[in-house]
C-alpha cells in the first residue's frame, strides 16, 4: 500500500507542473490568442469537466486607460465564453466540450487607443468536486495482507485521480499567482501614489515659502528709510 500511496503523490506532484502565467501585449486593433491542450485522458476524471482561468489587463499609458474582449473557443472553433469591455479582471469557468485545443483570444478596439498588457495567470481544465469519491486502494487478505495486490482496474483509479489532484493543484498554484499579481499591482498602485503626493507636497511647500518671502519683502519695502530732501 506504502509504494502505491507514494506514486500517487510523486505523479501528483509531477503532473503538477505548470508553466507560469503568460504575459502579452495587444496593441489596438489586434487580438492575440494562446491555447491549451487538453486530452483525453482528463476527461475520464470523475466530475463535470471545466475550462477555468483568470486574466488581468494593465496599460502603459498615463492618459488612456486600456480594455480588451476575451473570448474562449472550444477545440471545433465554436465561442463557449465571452466577456467584452474587461478594463481590469476576469474569470472565466465554462463547461469543456471534449479534449482538444482550447484557445482564449483577447481583443484590443481601436477605442482603446493604447497597447494592453493581458496577463493570463493560469488557463487549465479543472472538476467540479462531489466531495462523495475516495481513494479505493487493495488491501488485500488476511493470508497475503503485506503482499502488493494491484489488479488493472485499481491502477487505472489510481491514475485518475492523480489527475484529479493535478488539476486540482493547478487551480490552486494559479489562484496563488493571480493574489501575489493583485499584491503587486496594489504595491506598485500605492508606491505610485507616495511618490506623486510626495512631488505634491514638495511644490505646494516650495510655492507657500515663495509667496511668503514675496509677502515679506513687499512689506519691508514700505519701512524701508529713504531719503528726504528739504526744500527751502
Amino acid at each position: 500500500m506504502a509504494p502505491i500511496m507514494l506514486l500517487l503523490v510523486l505523479g501528483a506532484l509531477l503532473a503538477a507542473r505548470s508553466a507560469d502565467g503568460l504575459k502579452v501585449v495587444v496593441g489596438p486593433g489586434q487580438t492575440e490568442c494562446v491555447s491549451e491542450t487538453v486530452t483525453d485522458e482528463h476527461f475520464l476524471v470523475h466530475g463535470g469537466p471545466r475550462i477555468d482561468g483568470r486574466v488581468l489587463v494593465s496599460g502603459y499609458s498615463q492618459y488612456y486607460v486600456p480594455f480588451i474582449g476575451i473570448k474562449i473557443m472550444d477545440p471545433h472553433g465554436e465561442q463557449i465564453w465571452t466577456q467584452q469591455h474587461v478594463y481590469s479582471e476576469a474569470h472565466f469557468n465554462v463547461g469543456a466540450r471534449g479534449p482538444g485545443v482550447y484557445k482564449a483570444c483577447f481583443h484590443n478596439p481601436w477605442e482603446s487607443r493604447t497597447d494592453a498588457v493581458v496577463d493570463l495567470v493560469y488557463f487549465t481544465l479543472a472538476h467540479l468536486r462531489s466531495g462523495s469519491a475516495g481513494i479505493r486502494i487493495p488491501k488485500g487478505t488476511e493470508d497475503n495482507r503485506g503482499k502488493e495486490v494491484a489488479h488493472q482496474d485499481h491502477i487505472e483509479e489510481v491514475r485518475r485521480t492523480i489527475l484529479g489532484m493535478s488539476e486540482f493543484m493547478q487551480v490552486i498554484a494559479g489562484s496563488q499567482r493571480y493574489l501575489q499579481r493583485k499584491l503587486e499591482r496594489h504595491q506598485t498602485t500605492m508606491l505610485s501614489s507616495k511618490s506623486r503626493t510626495m512631488w505634491y507636497t514638495l511644490l505646494e511647500a516650495a510655492g507657500v515659502i515663495a509667496v511668503a518671502g514675496a509677502q515679506i519683502y513687499t512689506i519691508t519695502r514700505f519701512f524701508k528709510p529713504g531719503r528726504i530732501r528739504l526744500a527751502v
